[in-house]
């Protein structure tokens, strides 16, 4: 290696080793509430700001999420909401709750396996991930002044 290399590559080094070591010793805090999450649909792409509505509008996690069981974290929306009643979510859906009392949301019995077509909840007063999102952010929109008018789609969705 020539010898004008050796001072670059020592200060690349040590850069590499800062910043490695300021990633393991200085881990970020953990956020109480997500910044942003990014919602995928047909619609276009919606990026919703939480930390805004929950910090700068004032809303409490229990007015958009109604999950009403006792703990400190709410479960995903998928869990409930999914994208289609199919095969995949009832391979995945067992595995979303972190124990048997969930169940019985829906369930008159913690069900011990899978389930037969005649023991499964009806899914007709259950609304798919896209109608429960839309649902919910659209009256929440109506009841505290958020865009609805026909041409304000794209103030939360993407084009």
């Amino acid at each position: 290696m020539k010898s004008r290399y050796i001072p670059i590559t020592i200060i690349v080094a040590a850069f590499c080793m800062a910043a490695a070591a300021g990633y393991v010793l200085f881990p970020g805090e953990a956020q109480d509430v997500p910044a942003r999450v990014v919602m995928e649909n047909a619609g276009g792409r919606v990026l919703f700001t939480h930390k805004a509505h929950a910090e700068e509008y004032g809303f409490e996690c229990t007015d958009c999420h109604h999950d009403d069981l006792e703990r400190d974290t709410f479960l995903s929306c998928g869990s409930c909401h999914p994208k289609a009643f199919d095969e995949t979510f009832r391979a995945e859906h067992p595995k979303a709750f972190p124990d048997k009392e969930a169940c019985l949301r829906c369930h008159d019995e913690a069900p011990e396996g899978p389930l037969a077509e005649e023991d499964r909840p009806s899914t007709e007063d259950i609304p798919l991930r896209l109608d429960a999102f839309h649902g919910q952010c659209m009256s929440c929109h109506e009841e505290n002044g958020g865009p609805t008018e026909d041409d304000s789609c794209y103030e939360c969705h993407a084009r």
